[in-house]
């Protein structure tokens, strides 16, 4: 016979079942009230796992992590697209609220009928339409500016390019300049 004060219960590795052999008190002072077991979630870095999809398999080349003026180009693109169809269809799903009964529907004199859980649900269809109308035009404001953003920066990656090469031909000189004895200064 051991002397185990607890052992672990749980037959799912990702979790702790603790069972005391002994009743723990929780405060020495009253009698009465006891700890039987502590159960937990195992959550450290053993835990820790790389989904599948993001690891690149055998002779794949995996994720890119360089960018060009192109790919930035074409990023630019992809975002403005999304956010003009978002944006047009914001607009265009007037034909859902119209399908709904519109404000009519409101009042009681939609599809739905008069009664008044008819009017709730359909105040509820409005709740719904307008927030995802609202959700739409927001998402497609933000994806314009995400653009924007990304054209900045596309901005500022060619000026620093440009300042690169410059600096580049200026070093190119400077190494010229003294194979030939010249110290550049006049």
């Amino acid at each position: 016979m051991g002397w185990e004060l607890s052992h672990n219960v749980s037959k799912d590795p990702d979790r702790i079942e603790q069972r005391y052999t002994v009743p723990m008190p929780v405060n020495p002072l009253v009698p009465f009230g006891d700890v039987r077991g502590v159960s937990l979630d195992r959550v450290g870095v053993a835990q820790a796992h790389t989904p599948s999809a993001l690891v690149a398999g055998e002779g794949e080349q995996g994720v890119q992590t360089e960018w060009d003026a192109d790919s930035l180009d074409s990023a630019v693109d992809w975002l403005e697209a999304h956010a003009f169809y978002l944006n047009k269809l914001s607009y265009d799903m007037a034909a859902i609220k119209t399908e709904l009964g519109g404000d009519q529907a409101l009042a009681g004199d939609g599809s739905l009928g008069g009664f008044g859980n008819a009017k709730l649900l359909a105040q509820e269809h409005n709740k719904l339409y307008g927030s995802t109308e609202q959700g739409l035009r927001s998402l497609s404001e933000s994806l314009y500016a995400a653009a924007d953003a990304l054209r900045e920066v596309k901005r500022k990656y060619e000026d620093a390019e440009h300042a690169n090469t410059m600096s580049a031909q200026e070093m190119q000189q400077a190494f010229a300049n003294a194979a030939r004895g010249d110290s550049g200064k006049d």
